[in-house]
């Protein structure tokens, strides 16, 4: 189990709750407090964000011609947040190269004429639980002035 690290604050409030518990039981408590040497800790950890960077990718090595499309996916995952989101050699250059080849386009218009579809038939749907309601308060009006 992992010791908790406690600030000063937390260091005092505490040492000051055992004192007053210990005068309560008339004992005497001994707080021993650990610390660390800074230059040492310094020498021995690296506080540099260093290791969270994403590291560049060597491709030197690299021969495109014999690229397989798995290739193509480790590489393009590996370069993935390199790559800038605009302009030149960017994701979305990708994106309108992949959409104009799978023709995006007339996916889209499909999808357009479906949500156009659905919206007509949420109206209907609107208008017809509207009728309903109307039908049932003429139906309790007529109810009401037969009793």
């Amino acid at each position: 189990m992992a010791e908790k690290i406690y600030t000063k604050e937390e260091l005092d409030v505490i040492r000051r709750v055992t004192e007053e518990q210990a005068k309560l039981r008339n004992e005497s408590v001994t707080l021993v407090k650990q610390a660390f040497n800074k230059d040492k800790f310094n020498e021995t950890v690296n506080t540099d964000f260093t290791e969270l960077g994403v590291p560049e990718v060597d491709l030197s090595f690299f021969d495109p011609n014999l690229a397989t499309i798995g290739d193509f996916f480790t590489i393009y995952n590996n370069l993935f947040f390199l790559i800038p989101k605009t302009g030149p050699n960017s994701h979305t250059e990708l994106i309108i190269q992949s959409s104009e080849y799978v023709d995006y386009k007339a996916n889209q218009e499909e999808i357009q004429a479906l949500l156009d579809e659905i919206t007509d038939l949420r109206e209907q749907n609107l208008q017809l639980n509207i009728d309903i309601g109307n039908v049932l308060q003429a139906t309790e009006e007529i109810q009401s002035s037969i009793n």
